[in-house]
């Protein structure tokens, strides 16, 4: 049986760079058979084993390089393992492009991979989530959606998702706001 994993990305005390991991934590619950869901959170090189073994690879993070939120297919067989070590600023900082590239030059990963990126409002420290990058999240989710039925996988169902998405980071910067 096929499988994809849908990875969600972001330090959930920076504002909107949280929104990926929330948009992760909130989709786990929806996952159809077959399409399986992790909060990456910002773990970076620590990534790397949770790509083995999938057929397809769809990262979701903020990206301050978009204007509102977009697809990129990764083509980590094109990339050079020097590429790759470069874009590698520490192993906490390792990005959705980087870890695909690794993680097929290592033999990990043998599928395909997509970045799916949304724009960042704010990266403030301690900061909620904005209302903006709420609303790309969702956009992100529709485009995850069409990346999956595109690739012959079965989709979310996003019905109820914004609601999910808003408790899901609250309860991120609440629990943030502790830990300080």
């Amino acid at each position: 049986m096929r499988r994809a994993l849908v990875l969600g990305l972001g330090n959930r005390n920076l504002g909107d760079d949280a929104v990926g991991s929330c948009l992760a934590e909130a989709l786990a619950a929806r996952a159809p058979e077959g399409v399986e869901v992790k909060d990456g959170d910002d773990m970076g090189l620590g990534l790397l084993g949770f790509l083995e073994g999938y057929d397809l690879v769809i990262f979701v993070d903020a990206s301050p390089d978009v204007e509102d939120v977009e697809a990129f297919l990764i083509e980590a067989e094109k990339a050079e393992l020097e590429e790759a070590r470069e874009m590698v600023q520490d192993s906490h900082k390792a990005g959705p492009v980087a870890l695909a590239v690794l993680a097929k030059k290592s033999g990990l990963f043998q599928g395909k991979a997509y970045f799916v990126a949304f724009k960042p409002e704010s990266l403030c420290f301690m900061c909620k989530p904005s209302e903006a990058s709420l609303e790309r999240a969702l956009k992100a989710a529709e485009l995850v959606n069409k990346l999956l039925q595109k690739e012959g996988f079965p989709q979310f169902d996003l019905e109820g998702l914004r609601l999910d998405l808003i408790r899901t980071c609250e309860k991120s910067s609440v629990e943030a706001s502790w830990a300080v």
